[in-house]
């Protein structure tokens, strides 16, 4: 992406840019900003500022591109929402506006630039892309948000979970935009319509606001367009369409989203923000659906990382290894934090255990380096 930086500061949708496309298909906010995301994905996942800092000119300039494109801090070019669900074929957004998408990137992007600033000690610069951030939020929701309704622009999938996702949206409005969004795809029998761009930030949306029985519901069925609908299709491998059609690319990853739930929720392993690199884990497993069990392990920089839960006999059992000089935070699924063990004793006594507090559905711990098995009451269904 620094080779194919134009002069101008455009990062083409494709790097290396082999083939020069024009439109949408060379300069959508949406693509290019992965100068400014895979960066700042590096860092959260290793710690290692060391690819930010390296990118940092790139990124600035790329932010710059977008801000000289912009029209009161709003960017509406670009393909949107690609391969969304509506009355037409394929191709660029038809229920999104583009405007929409892009700005929310072009927001995010701001403020990835100035996070990136004060960690590498850029006081000035941070200071001034938090205010451009600042701007463009306010700019985001006075063109896109309704209070009338509590939904952004067309209240499609994507309109609402993008902005939950990207902490566009006022606190007080979090919950009726969540709302929107479980209303959109129950009333479609539990069908997905958020194209390539919007399907990931849909299934966070949901998983971040407790709703991964949705997420569930969506994707264990073969009628509807998704992931079964492919299997039954035919396809061996992820295609470009929801519903695998033939003139579409039948080798296309952009919609294989899902694994990031499989590995953050359904299995819980979440790093912790405010420790990058897994310094500090999370473990926080979402018990949904017909699953009866789940497992999963990921080898972070600090070592394997592993969660593993069942459900037996209105138990669940979670088994939890933290590699050593890290620290977690377990979320125990259960509907009595009374009835959580460790170890077959009371969880608060057990060695490197410590108890930190109840949240509805949920027994939540600090623990130490090791191996752990918690065991509780089974949390409610949903």
């Amino acid at each position: 992406m620094v080779d194919s930086q134009r002069a101008d500061g455009l990062v083409p949708d494709t790097a290396p840019e082999y083939v020069m496309f024009s439109g949408g298909f060379r300069d959508s906010p949406e693509w290019g900003s992965a100068c400014l995301l895979v960066p700042w994905q590096q860092y959260e996942w290793t710690g290692d500022a060391g690819l930010l800092r390296r990118s940092y000119e790139m990124m600035k300039d790329y932010v710059a591109y977008l801000s000289s494109r912009a029209s009161g801090h709003l960017v509406s070019f670009g393909l949107g929402d690609w391969y969304d669900i509506g009355p037409y074929p394929p191709g660029r957004a038809q229920l999104t506006p583009r405007a929409l998408t892009a700005t929310a990137f072009y927001y995010y992007d701001a403020w990835i630039l100035a996070r990136t600033a004060a960690l590498l000690g850029k006081t000035g610069e941070a200071a001034e892309y938090q205010e451009l951030a600042g701007l463009i939020r306010a700019a985001f929701n006075r063109a896109f948000f309704n209070p009338a309704t509590g939904r952004y622009a067309t209240g499609s999938q994507t309109a609402n979970a993008i902005p939950l996702v990207m902490n566009l949206i006022e606190p007080d409005h979090r919950q009726g935009a969540l709302d929107a969004i479980v209303e959109d795809v129950r009333r479609r029998g539990n069908a997905l319509t958020a194209g390539d761009v919007g399907y990931r930030y849909l299934l966070r949306a949901l998983a971040d606001g407790g709703r991964s029985d949705v997420i569930f519901d969506m994707n264990n069925q073969s009628e509807k367009p998704g992931y079964g609908y492919q299997l039954a299709q035919g396809a061996t491998s992820l295609t470009e369409a929801w519903n695998a059609d033939r003139r579409s690319s039948q080798n296309h990853f952009m919609l294989g989203q899902i694994n990031e739930w499989f590995y953050h929720d359904l299995a819980g392993i979440q790093g912790d923000p405010a420790w990058p690199g897994f310094k500090r884990i999370v473990i926080r497993p979402a018990v949904t659906g017909s699953l009866s069990w789940v497992e999963a392990s990921y080898r972070s920089a600090r070592g394997r990382i592993a969660s593993a839960w069942r459900l037996a006999a209105a138990r669940v059992t979670l088994t939890v290894t933290v590699p050593p000089g890290t620290a977690a935070t377990v979320w125990v699924p259960t509907a009595d934090a009374a009835s959580v063990k460790e170890g077959g004793r009371p969880a608060a006594q057990s060695p490197g255990v410590r108890w930190v507090r109840a949240e509805p559905g949920a027994a939540i711990y600090e623990v130490t380096p090791g191996e752990f098995v918690f065991s509780a009451a089974a949390p409610p269904e949903r």
